[in-house]
């Protein structure tokens, strides 16, 4: 008698996408699959996968004497200089402003110190750069010489030579415009000024606008020029300012109960304005509606590790916005980056890294994608690329010192078909790219309890391509295993994946796992994740 088959009641979950990013929820039922309540240095690839972020680069090698305060660009378009060709990064800090081309800064010198702990904003306008920082005199730059800089007087009757001082400036509609301005030792928060058309340094006394004054004490914390309006942010409201010129300019209330955290900076981009309001989190401006887009993260702040003591800084780049923020573990505040990319599902997702950043920069030359810069608070005097083209492993953030990334992923609570039957889970099974082998450490919760690891599994993930670098590689050597071991590279890391299978992982009635990526600086990459499982009878 032929002997009877064996019948297998395994049933099959998967976890085929993660483009729901971070979800910081405190209850965890309400993740959606492709979500996960922690994470670490990981993004999200447009496919549905994760992998670990590209590593962050200096843009100086010599860090500044103290931590930057503001950054903003500078282009030219009549050619090159005594000193650069088109453009430059501006940057303020303790009481100097520096400029870059490239790579370490210099002092640019000939206009009044600026205030210790002040934060410049600045605009380029007819090829000459102009900058504000409200107590100190509004000054210029037309990059020929680095002691060419000049304090511009503040007589607003139509001469030469002169723009009100301000706490913000904008360029728009062929106008130059300062709010918030500081006029004669008084302050005028929520008054707007503008300039005469195309000329910066010519302002008339009663060309301005007090836009609801003592509404709350709501007052001008930022502008950002967006299309046919300029928007005009206060601290619990929001307007935008349409027209031609003097005789037709209107300001329009866009909002009585959303406006922007002062001292922070809007990202402008294709899809509207991004900037940070209140103690609330992430709004998007598009020009018809105020989007929020915080509420998977809005739990950080009600939890206290989103804090307030430094502004929330926000930019727009490689079509994805990046928040830095002040972030509280315990007694500790670091700086850490927020990445949003609004291009995924839906609402878009979030990811968190721990890239030191404080204010950042949509730096844009002409013709040009737009990368992020961002200048450092624990890396005292350093700017940052963020976006880096070259495919870092590590971060550097100074010198030639090079730093360790270390990256993790968490899955929802997994629970087969239903939340509360115990189950036998078995041999899951891990869809994984990498382009050096490496060993990467998958702890294991159940039951609905994080606070213990049940079991950890190391996996061992076979790279697909060479690892031979120029520079170092020997292609003498004939020894694999040689760390200067050369080998060409015949395979495509991206056309190439591995699945892996790993052990039970035993009963419970949920599981989750941690996914740690590897000790070594190498790039890792989960595509998908698969768990078998077998529900015992409740009883």
């Amino acid at each position: 008698m032929a002997a009877a088959s064996r019948k297998s009641n395994f049933k099959l979950t998967a976890l085929e996408s993660f483009s729901g990013g971070l979800n910081m929820r405190a209850d965890q039922f309400n993740l959606a699959p492709n979500e996960s309540p922690d994470l670490l240095n990981v993004i999200v690839d447009p496919r549905g996968g994760i992998k670990q972020r590209d590593g962050i680069d200096r843009r100086n090698s010599t860090p500044l004497s103290a931590d930057v305060k503001g950054m903003w660009a500078y282009h030219r378009t009549t050619g090159t200089t005594a000193l650069f060709t088109s453009n430059a990064v501006m940057v303020n800090y303790d009481t100097k402003i520096g400029w870059s081309t490239a790579d370490n800064f210099k002092e640019l010198t000939g206009m009044t110190a600026r205030t210790a702990g002040s934060k410049v904003y600045g605009i380029t306008m007819n090829d000459v750069m102009y900058a504000v920082s409200y107590d100190k005199p509004s000054f210029k730059w037309d990059g020929v010489s680095g002691a060419g800089a000049a304090d511009l007087g503040t007589t607003l009757d139509g001469t030469t030579g002169n723009m009100p001082q301000g706490r913000y400036i904008a360029m728009w509609n062929n106008f130059a415009w300062v709010a918030h301005t500081y006029e004669s030792g008084t302050a005028y928060r929520s008054r707007l000024r503008w300039s005469k058309q195309n000329d910066p340094e010519s302002w008339e006394a009663a060309d301005y606008v007090d836009i609801d004054v003592g509404e709350h004490g709501d007052y001008i914390t930022g502008l950002a020029a967006y299309g046919d309006r300029l928007v005009v942010f206060k601290s619990n409201s929001t307007y935008a300012v349409f027209g031609f010129d003097s005789d037709s300019f209107q300001v329009i209330l866009q909002s009585a109960s959303v406006g922007m955290i002062p001292d922070s900076t809007p990202a402008v981009s294709p899809n509207g304005v991004f900037f940070w309001a209140a103690q609330e989190g992430v709004y998007l401006y598009n020009g018809q509606q105020f989007v929020y887009l915080f509420t998977k993260l809005f739990p950080g702040i009600t939890q206290n590790k989103i804090t307030f003591d430094s502004a929330p800084e926000l930019a727009w780049g490689d079509n994805r916005v990046y928040v830095s923020v002040d972030w509280t573990e315990g007694a500790t505040t670091t700086r850490r980056t927020l990445i949003y990319d609004p291009t995924l599902g839906e609402a878009g997702a979030w990811v968190l890294t721990d890239i030191d950043a404080g204010p950042l920069l949509s730096y844009r030359p002409p013709n040009e994608r737009a990368k992020v810069l961002g200048g450092c608070v624990a890396n005292t005097g350093s700017v940052i690329d963020l976006d880096d083209d070259s495919d870092r492993m590590t971060d550097r953030y100074t010198a030639s010192t090079e730093t360790h990334i270390t990256s993790y992923f968490v899955t929802p609570w997994l629970v087969g078909s239903d939340p509360i039957t115990k189950k036998r889970w078995g041999k899951p099974r891990f869809i994984t790219l990498a382009d050096e082998t490496m060993t990467m450490n998958i702890q294991v919760y159940k039951d609905y309890d994080r606070s213990e690891v049940a079991k950890t599994i190391p996996i061992t993930v076979t790279g697909r391509a060479s690892a031979s670098k120029w520079d170092t590689a020997k292609w003498n050597d004939s020894d694999p295993d040689s760390a200067y071991y050369a080998a060409w590279d015949a395979v495509t890391p991206s056309l190439t994946a591995d699945v892996i299978r790993l052990p039970t992982l035993g009963t419970a009635q949920s599981i989750s796992m941690k996914v740690n990526g590897p000790t070594t600086n190498k790039h890792w990459e989960i595509n998908a994740m698969a768990f078998t499982y077998n529900p015992r009878r409740l009883r």
